[in-house]
């Protein structure tokens, strides 16, 4: 796998024969008659989308989303995008790749080192035994901790890679740090653990093993309901835990999104939950900014990124 072409790397008109994951797969049909498949192909760098025209009898049966893949393919440029246009495609056993963590993008920082900075600032900053028990007896939990290690924060709108989960709370933590010194009336560690338990739901309602994508809890329930309720079923393994403490917490988590119409069963009532939910709110754009910035994508300008649903509109590319 040393010589893997990488996504990013993929120029028109080159023929490719390589492994990737696939990430969709799914019959189209022609507009003269008959059928294709349209693809999806990605590993750490990138996707591309591809067809397959024509030799498609049961290949749909052989392969599914999340197989590695080998696949044989001409890119060409259709409206200033790179496309596959596939000929070839079979599985790929996982035994038969040398390092499948190319496939998957992640945080540029170790997961396991984002781990280890996150416990240490949780012990060195929280001061209430009670909040600090709560948030280790969560974050040291040695199920939880795998899952740690490999979720994103999102499937796809912010922080969407392995390690990304950690990024996020590590980043938020670091930036309440900082605003809690404009305001000192706010009580740190209530803000604390709400960042750090605001998104927790995420590591059950969302896969990641290989693509990203809802689990049936997750679509049922959504990563706000799942975690009022793994939080509050925490709270009660701790005697005398007090019951200010609980619903501030469990308001934190419930008014996290900060409105009704993004998900919020509540809006905030707290100067501690508006906090939370106005930085949560800052981090995910910022990063979701900086990587359509990084992404560099073919647009109809070369200073302006494509439209983005997330902001509903194009964003200046170019930095001062």
């Amino acid at each position: 796998m040393d010589s893997h072409i990488f996504v990013k790397d993929l120029k028109p008109d080159s023929r490719v024969e390589d492994i990737y994951l696939l990430k969709l797969i799914g019959l189209r049909d022609k507009k003269n008659g008959g059928q294709y498949l349209l693809l999806k192909l990605a590993d750490m760098s990138g996707e591309i989308m591809g067809m397959m025209w024509d030799k498609i009898n049961g290949v749909i049966d052989k392969v599914k989303p999340g197989d590695f893949v080998r696949v044989k393919f001409r890119v060409q440029v259709y409206n200033n995008n790179l496309q596959a246009i596939v000929s070839k495609i079979e599985r790929i056993d996982e035994n038969e790749i040398a390092n499948s963590e190319i496939f998957f993008p992640s945080s540029e920082i170790p997961a396991e080192t984002l781990y280890k900075k996150l416990i240490e600032f949780a012990e060195e900053k929280i001061e209430n035994r009670f909040i600090k028990q709560l948030v280790m007896r969560v974050y040291k939990d040695p199920e939880i901790e795998p899952m740690l290690l490999k979720a994103p924060a999102a499937k796809s709108l912010h922080h969407a890679y392995r390690g990304g989960y950690l990024e996020h709370v590590l980043g938020l933590l670091r930036l309440a740090e900082k605003i809690m010194d404009v305001y000192p009336f706010l009580n740190k560690d209530i803000v604390y653990a709400g960042l750090l338990f605001h998104d927790i739901g995420k590591l059950w309602e969302l896969s990641y093993e290989r693509e990203f994508n809802y689990t049936t809890e997750g679509r049922l329930l959504g990563h706000i309901a799942i975690e009022y309720e793994f939080i509050s079923d925490k709270i009660k393994e701790i005697p005398d835990f007090p019951e200010e403490y609980k619903l501030h917490l469990q308001h934190i988590i419930l008014s996290h999104h900060g409105e009704l119409e993004f998900g919020s069963p509540k809006r905030p009532k707290t100067p501690e939950a508006l906090l939370v939910a106005t930085i949560d709110n800052l981090d995910a754009k910022m990063n979701a900014m900086k990587n359509a910035i990084d992404a560099d994508t073919q647009s109809d300008h070369p200073d302006w990124t494509p439209y983005l649903p997330m902001f509903e509109r194009v964003i200046f590319k170019k930095r001062p």
